[in-house]
């Protein structure tokens, strides 16, 4: 196997592994959260062991392909069971998007040591050993990985310094990628979704043609409808995205009156109270989060109906354009809270709870 060769392969190891480990889940989560508590060597120790369970399942699943290679009918079936599991993750996800699913952290065995939690949660993550199963089938069918030891032994360190990339990135920016990611979540389900069922599909496309043994010119008019189909079905997908609209008349929340950013300004300084606005999108899930589970809440109702002006701006609208080229927005919602003289004393970004919203209303009397 030549350098060359050998560079392909880290390469394309490399970027699965890294593109695989940047969606939130458990194990970057938690790295995050140790990063976030200060506990650095926490979450050291936690990304060690989860990456050492995942190189170690990766050479099972080298031993178990290669045991597979040898026989066709096997190796067709796990072909077909990639395809299969692929498609599937990319309907979960679609099926996320279109119902705009919140995201929910989900940090177990928080008080355990560092390392043992890193080893037990990667050890539960039921998509390992097929996720690594089905791309070294695939590789090996492409001739890009074959079976020599050194060619093993760099695919395995390339998927290790993948996964230890993204750990790095959760640790060092997890904050902030973490309030972004969680607020466009509804956007990165349908990327994540879109792309798994392309993927999907030309496996299972090139799966057929294999079968049929149709030529290259039939191939080339196939794969032009079937990308075809795939726009086609994609925008209607996006047409069919339930959009967020908040309650602006809640019988018990916060009524949000329908002005734009400079009356609404106008508004509190003649009535002398505090502005709140609620920056959301209508592809927000978090914001839906919001409105569903915060925002009609009697108590902040009662609180803010009284004694602030309410405001609710769609960043897509005109009106949003202006409100984001003065102050500038990274996440939605993102919560805005005025004086009455129109200085901006507050800024917040993502989902936030009742007893927050109670609190800056608070400091807003002061």
């Amino acid at each position: 196997m030549t350098l060359s060769k050998h560079l392909k392969l880290f390469w394309v190891a490399f970027s699965i592994s890294f593109v695989g480990a940047l969606p939130i889940g458990t194990l970057n989560t938690n790295v995050a959260n140790f990063a976030l508590n200060g506990n650095f060597a926490g979450a050291a120790w936690f990304g060690l062991a989860a990456i050492l369970v995942e190189v170690v399942i990766v050479r099972i699943a080298l031993v178990v392909v290669d045991q597979l290679v040898r026989l066709k009918k096997f190796f067709k079936i796990l072909s077909i069971a990639f395809c299969v599991a692929i498609l599937a993750l990319a309907y979960k996800a679609l099926e996320a998007a279109f119902h705009m699913r919140s995201f929910q952290d989900v940090l177990p065995f928080v008080g355990m040591n560092p390392f043992y939690s890193g080893l037990l949660l990667s050890l539960l993550n039921p998509l390992h050993l097929p996720f690594w199963m089905g791309w070294t089938a695939v590789l090996k069918s492409r001739g890009v990985l074959n079976s020599e030891t050194r060619a093993y032994n760099n695919f395995i360190i390339a998927i290790g310094t993948g996964t230890l990339l993204s750990f790095i990135i959760y640790g060092v920016a997890g904050n902030y990628l973490m309030n972004v990611l969680k607020a466009q979540h509804n956007l990165i389900n349908w990327i994540l979704g879109l792309t798994l069922l392309l993927t999907g599909l030309v496996q299972a496309y090139k799966l057929i043609a294999a079968q049929i043994l149709i030529n290259k010119n039939q191939m080339k008019k196939s794969a032009q409808i079937l990308l075809v189909l795939l726009v086609t079905a994609s925008i209607a997908f996006v047409a069919c995205t339930p959009k967020f609209k908040p309650k602006l008349n809640s019988q018990q929340g916060i009524n949000f009156k329908t002005l734009s950013l400079a009356d609404a300004q106008a508004l509190a300084k003649a009535e002398n109270k505090p502005l709140f606005v609620f920056a959301h999108a209508s592809w927000c899930p978090t914001c839906k989060q919001m409105e569903q589970e915060v925002l009609i809440k009697k108590e902040l109702g009662d609180a803010y109906n009284l004694n602030v002006v309410n405001v609710a701006i769609d960043i897509d609208s005109p009106d949003g354009k202006k409100l984001q080229a003065v102050y500038p927005i990274r996440a939605t919602p993102t919560l805005f809270f005025f004086k009455a003289d129109s200085k901006l004393v507050r800024k917040l970004e993502g989902f936030n709870k009742a007893e927050v919203l109670l609190a800056e209303e608070g400091e807003l009397k002061k």
